[in-house]
């Protein structure tokens, strides 16, 4: 699963991007999702506490707080 061409790719995103991640995410480590926002120029990072892989089904009302503020933000 990993492009050593990823980083590269992800800098010329201009769009304004949200990134979620579950602070126990068991599958793809915690630190990658700092990783990914600095490699995105207009990235915002939200870690969702207690959750795991899948943010949007485990955490679904905070998943959703999350990404309506970041939509009204942009």
């Amino acid at each position: 699963m990993h492009n050593p061409k990823l980083p590269e790719y992800l800098g010329s995103v201009s769009t304004p991007t949200l990134i979620t991640w579950g602070k126990e995410d068991a599958i793809i480590p915690v630190n990658c999702a700092e990783l990914y926002r600095q490699a995105l120029p207009n990235a915002r990072l939200e870690i969702i506490n207690h959750c795991g892989h899948f943010p949007y089904l485990e955490k679904p009302e905070e998943f959703l707080k999350v990404a309506l503020e970041f939509l009204s933000s942009v």
